[in-house]
């Protein structure tokens, strides 16, 4: 009788083990699925912007001249403030200051968002869902894992954020845009937007740092132009400054200018990633 109710417990043991990873297993492939759809939305914004103005958004810049726009700032270390571009509607095209996801948001069915300057507007499409929620969060001053940087929000309070960010080689921060035909590597070898290194420290508190508010233009939190992946944990530190990441274990997700996607694993040679940055240095690309 012993014996039997051993095994009972030992097959029930292994049962719930089987379903505790089957489960995981699913919420990754589930979280795969929506980022790759989230992508497939974020092109159906870059080809609006393309339809309506012949080349690619901008990541932003700082307006040419004084403005009223909130002045939100950062600090880097031993150095001055450095303030960001705003998201206008009123400046449109080559001339938009706030970044590239902001100026897509008219061709993501989020027009009220662009048109209203909604700083608050946790675009869903924006993030990856296993990362964290598609909530606003408030930025905290300072944070102890970067030390000597600070940040001000000029008391926006919660903003939207983006587990994305485009790539800086093409789609480009200031006001010298890059039309789709200039990339001679190829549509399909050049990637324009992928998943984005984050520490899983900041995400936590909702801390600015290389994860700046879409409305601003010009910044980490969505331009990137690193060359290595890095799966979110508590120890990316200051590598989530240029570079591409995931929460998922398998790998991360990349957009490219041709509107295909696809998922490299962790192990993809920092050379290939470089290839698939640059729009016309003549590099081919293998990822196979």
């Amino acid at each position: 009788m012993m014996c039997r109710s051993i095994l009972i417990a030992v097959v029930g043991l292994f049962a719930a083990s089987f379903l505790v990873t089957a489960l995981a297993k699913a919420r990754v492939e589930a979280a795969s699925s929506r980022s790759k759809d989230n992508l497939r939305t974020i092109y159906q914004g870059m080809d609006g912007h393309v339809s309506a103005y012949g080349f690619f958004p901008g990541n932003g810049a700082p307006p040419p001249e004084a403005v009223t726009t909130p002045d939100c700032r950062t600090k880097y270390p031993d150095s001055e403030w450095y303030r960001w571009g705003y998201g206008d509607p009123k400046r449109a095209g080559r001339h938009q200051t706030g970044s590239c996801l902001y100026a897509i948001l008219p061709y993501i069915g989020e027009e009220k968002a662009f048109r209203t300057q909604d700083h608050s507007r946790a675009v869903p499409v924006y993030y990856i869902g296993t990362r964290r929620p598609a909530v606003p969060q408030t930025t905290p001053k300072e944070l102890d894992i970067y030390p000597k940087w600070a940040q001000q929000d000029a008391g926006l309070g919660p903003t939207g954020r983006s587990d994305y960010a485009a790539n800086t080689q093409v789609i480009r921060s200031g006001f010298n845009q890059m039309k789709p035909d200039e990339i001679s590597d190829g549509l399909g070898e050049t990637f324009i937007v992928a998943e984005k290194a984050m520490d899983t420290r900041s995400v936590k508190v909702g801390y600015w740092q290389w994860d700046q508010p879409i409305i601003l233009g010009i910044t980490f939190g969505t331009g990137r132009v690193g060359n290595k992946l890095i799966q979110d944990s508590d120890k990316v530190d200051h590598d989530a400054r240029d570079h591409w990441g995931s929460p998922d274990p398998e790998g991360v997700w990349f957009l490219f200018a041709d509107g295909h996607t696809r998922k490299l694993p962790y192990r993809t040679p920092p050379k290939v990633i470089s290839a698939m940055l640059t729009p016309t240095a003549g590099d081919t690309v293998d990822l196979d």
